[in-house]
This record gives structure tokens, C-alpha cells and sequence, in this order.
């Protein structure tokens, strides 16, 4: 019963953590440690925990890139532990395209929003997201990969 909403209560904590992250620039780690606790629950609930083995070795390798993206491309550390947990729900058919959208969606998501700053949208403003030129939300772009995998895909 339980992993049957739990995509969308993955959805909606990557939306919680998109307005959290553009208000604040942060992503909190209790909200980061909450698809851990899901993914727990579903396991201990279903009668075939071996066919989650593969979901826990596709979130290990997303972790080991994301600790690679965080070194050395400037990904926040929360943004890591989003990215891990989502992985955790991502069927492992659909993850070349999750990935795709990711990716596709990093770049539209910063191209929007250079040229919302270009442009003064939000001046004045006190969400992160307007006052900081040098930090961009990964937690969107997350969001955005998270609803097409866990809802279209």
C-alpha cells in the first residue's frame, strides 16, 4: 500500500525542497534524509526486498558522482543527498532518461534564471534565488526530473 504513494511523496518533498532551496539557498537535511526513511518503509513493507537491491546500487552510484559533481563542479552537498534519495525511487529501466531530463532540465533552469537576473526580475527581493548571483537552485531541476520519472515515465 505505502510504495504505491511513495513517488508522490517523493514529489513532494523535492517540491518542498525546491521552495525551501530558493528562499534560502539551502536544502535542510532533515529534508534530505526523508526519502531515505520512505525508501525504509517501502522496503520493510514489500514481500520481495531482493528487487530493491538494484535501486540501492543505482542511488550508490548517483552518490558517488554527485560526491564528484560536489568536489569539483560546485554542487551543494544537500542537492547530493536529494539527488541520492530520488535515485532510490527511479526505476532502474528509466534512469538513461531520468538522467537525460536532468540534465536537460539543469540547463534550461540556469539559462532561466541568468537571464531572470540579466534582466532584474526579482530585484529588490528577498529570495535567495534573486540575491545571489553565483549560487543556482539544484533542487529544480531535481523536482523536474523526480515528477517525470515518478509520475510520466
Amino acid at each position: 500500500m505505502i510504495a504505491q504513494y511513495a513517488p508522490l511523496g517523493v514529489v513532494a518533498l523535492l517540491l518542498a525542497a525546491t521552495l525551501i532551496e530558493l528562499k534560502t539557498g539551502k536544502i535542510p537535511n532533515w529534508l534530505t534524509l526523508l526519502p531515505f526513511v520512505l525508501f525504509i518503509l517501502v522496503v520493510g513493507a514489500a514481500a520481495d526486498k531482493g528487487a530493491y537491491v538494484w535501486q540501492m546500487g543505482l542511488a550508490a552510484a548517483v552518490f558517488v558522482v554527485g560526491l564528484l559533481l560536489f568536489a569539483f563542479a560546485g554542487f551543494g552537498a544537500g542537492a547530493v543527498k536529494l539527488m541520492t534519495g530520488l535515485a532510490l525511487f527511479i526505476p532502474l529501466q528509466s534512469g538513461v532518461t531520468a538522467l537525460g531530463v536532468f540534465i536537460a532540465s539543469l540547463f534550461v533552469v540556469t539559462f532561466t534564471l541568468v537571464q531572470m537576473r540579466k534582466f532584474g526580475v526579482g530585484a529588490g527581493s528577498n529570495w535567495h534565488v534573486f540575491t545571489a548571483s553565483k549560487s543556482l537552485p539544484l533542487s529544480m531541476p531535481l523536482a523536474i526530473t523526480g515528477a517525470a520519472a515518478l509520475l510520466f515515465l
